[in-house]
């Protein structure tokens, strides 16, 4: 009776819901008969997560290119401090390959007379970013 009309539209919904999507897949060339693996997704897990700014205050925030980079594992994110001796500071944020990684926390003073240059790198995502860096800058 009404139960066995009720499942077999059910049935017949799902085959069409079926059809359709496998149509769409292959419209959009995302179904290969001869691959039965699936697409898999980029492998986020090889690679740091950085907060990148290439110009801020600590009153203003991020003026100039506030976005995200990605490193490979094993890399850091960095953040790099000038500061004057009125006591002004201009930040940058960026991402920080093996390579580079010679120029973590180091302090020096900066060619121009009265400014100084502190650098610190850390290892986990977003720890750059303003809200974390707390616990890792001076």
């Amino acid at each position: 009776g009404l139960l066995e009309v009720s499942v077999y539209m059910s049935c017949a919904d799902a085959l069409l819901c079926f059809h359709f999507w496998s149509a769409l897949l292959c419209v959009l060339g995302e179904f290969d008969h001869n691959d039965p693996e699936p697409p898999h997704p980029i492998q986020l897990t090889k690679y740091l997560s950085c907060y990148r700014c290439l110009l801020e205050t600590k009153e203003l925030g991020c003026l100039l290119g506030s976005d995200i980079c990605l490193t490979p594992k094993g890399s850091s994110c960095m953040t790099l401090i000038i500061k004057n001796s009125n006591g002004s500071n201009v930040m940058v944020s960026d991402c920080r390959t093996r390579e580079q990684m010679s120029d973590c926390s180091y302090t020096h003073t900066s060619p121009v007379l009265g400014f100084w240059v502190f650098s610190k790198c850390c290892f986990r995502d977003f720890c750059n970013n303003p809200k974390n860096r707390v616990s890792y800058m001076p």
